[in-house]
């Protein structure tokens, strides 16, 4: 499935805003956490010294005889329940349940009260370590709101009195953080509607010349070079629909071009054909008139020294009329026609000694020898180009051969067979060796070589009714030229 661009950008857009919007949320939400419980910590503290603070007074102002807690306990809770807005719950110095003050005003106390009569069987963090000497908190979820349970051991100049727990009611701090995510995460989804708008806008308009440039492809395609296809945009885009727009009306002055190079060659085709025809009918001119002054002057009777010399005049000049319009029309001819080839028969074994004879001085430079071998052999052909072929095919074995070994030459039954030893030829070589272009890996980068040589010789060879192969085994390379047989009457 293919997507657009619009769709990628659209997708690559949600996936970032996703990702981002979760990170943020998360981050803000853990902040808020962080700061609301040091908010909760900071103002327990505070409840913590104003009570002792309190109880102090207390005992000022109504000493108790024994023990403070037992005395007084129900009355302290409910001060310091008034005071603070929050249950107050009172366990002695063995842990025990004493009392415990609840305002009305806020029934979600009532409804979670925070009584835990059993110092045995703790049921609460903040409880467990008050009877381990430690202040603590801890936050408890409830339905409609959060509560916070805090528990400290009670000291008054070094005498241990028991542990004070308070509860209150933290619904509204924590409302207030959820209140702050709903907001912000309101606000992403508002902040992402509008980029998604903006980007929509912005992407249609970018897309728009696009669109119209692959437009433009396809008309010019089907050969409609007169679609204007500028736009302004002053961007990236306009620079490249520009170079398009450049490109394009190159493209036509370049077929336009072509068109009248083309109506020229038909033209001057047609004037060849017009001059021909002139010609033909020009030829007959000077044919009929020296025609019928050959007809006079050969009568028997014909005695007029005045017209034989007047016919004479005419006959010559005719003939000269004559003979540049046969040149004319020759060097015409040789301009387009291709030259005749002719074949004859060849002795092909006397032919091939002459070459093998000739090539003998480039393979003593390289400190190899050609033997030939086999019988005579007649065929019909090419002189020039079968010598062409004989030459490069020795050549090659030269080239690249052995240095110090001899190239075997030899002729039998229709075949010519040459020999000689060689380095590993790649197979990819050999499996396209007469094709036009390929190179070893030794002659690759020789100078000259254009990889065209077997090519050629095997284009000859098919022009000869003949077969051309190559082969390697055991480092000995093995070329066959086959021809057909004489025909004989």
């Amino acid at each position: 499935m293919k997507w657009s661009i619009r769709t990628k950008f659209f997708i690559g857009l949600l996936l970032l805003f996703s990702i981002a919007a979760i990170l943020v949320l998360h981050v803000v939400k853990v902040t808020l956490q962080t700061n609301s419980e040091q908010a909760i910590e900071a103002e327990l503290t505070k409840l913590q010294h104003t009570t002792r603070e309190h109880i102090k007074q207390f005992m000022l102002i109504q000493p108790p005889k024994e023990d403070l807690f037992q005395e007084y306990g129900a009355i302290i809770a409910q001060q310091l329940s008034k005071l603070h807005q929050q249950s107050v719950t009172i366990y002695n110095s063995e842990g025990t349940f004493l009392n415990e003050a609840i305002l009305v005003e806020q029934p979600i106390l009532i409804t979670y009260r925070s009584t835990q009569a059993s110092p045995d069987k703790l049921e609460s963090d903040d409880l467990a370590l008050a009877f381990a000497n430690k202040s603590a908190f801890t936050l408890v979820d409830v339905e409609g709101g959060k509560l916070v349970n805090f528990s400290y051991p009670l000291y008054i100049h070094d005498h241990y009195f028991g542990v004070l727990r308070f509860t209150g009611d933290y619904s509204n701090l924590f409302s207030a953080n959820e209140r702050i995510l709903q907001g912000l995460t309101l606000f992403i989804i508002c902040l992402f509607i509008s980029v998604f708008l903006l980007s929509f806008l912005l992407i249609s308009q970018m897309l728009k010349p696009l669109l119209r440039l692959t437009k433009a492809t396809k008309q010019i395609a089907a050969g409609n070079y007169d679609i204007d296809v500028r736009a302004k945009t002053g961007d990236e885009i306009e620079q490249l629909i520009n170079s398009f727009h450049d490109m394009k009306q190159e493209i036509k002055q370049q077929i336009e071009m072509i068109k009248k190079e083309k109506d020229k060659v038909l033209l001057l085709e047609k004037s060849r054909r017009t001059f021909f025809n002139n010609v033909t009918h020009e030829l007959k001119t000077p044919l009929t008139t020296i025609s019928g002054y050959a007809q006079i002057i050969g009568a028997d009777n014909f005695s007029d020294q005045a017209f034989l010399q007047k016919a004479a005049r005419n006959i010559r000049e005719e003939s000269d009329r004559l003979s540049d319009l046969v040149v004319e029309v020759i060097n015409i001819s040789k301009k387009d026609a291709a030259p005749v080839k002719t074949k004859e028969t060849i002795d092909l074994y006397p032919f091939l000694s002459a070459i093998c004879e000739d090539m003998s001085l480039k393979a003593r430079k390289h400190e190899m020898s050609i033997s030939l071998s086999g019988e005579d052999l007649m065929i019909d052909g090419v002189k020039n180009e079968l010598k062409q072929v004989l030459i490069n095919v020795l050549d090659n074995a030269i080239k690249y051969g052995i240095s110090g070994e001899t190239i075997d030459v030899a002729i039998s039954k229709q075949t010519i067979i040459i020999q000689n030893g060689s380095p590993p030829i790649e197979k990819a070589v050999l499996e396209h060796i007469f094709e036009p272009f390929v190179h070893t890996a030794r002659n690759a980068q020789e100078k000259g070589s254009s990889g065209l040589g077997l090519y050629i010789c095997s284009q000859i060879i098919s022009s000869h009714n003949g077969t051309i192969s190559f082969a390697y085994e055991n480092g000995i390379a093995t070329l066959k030229i086959t021809f057909p047989k004489l025909a004989t009457i």
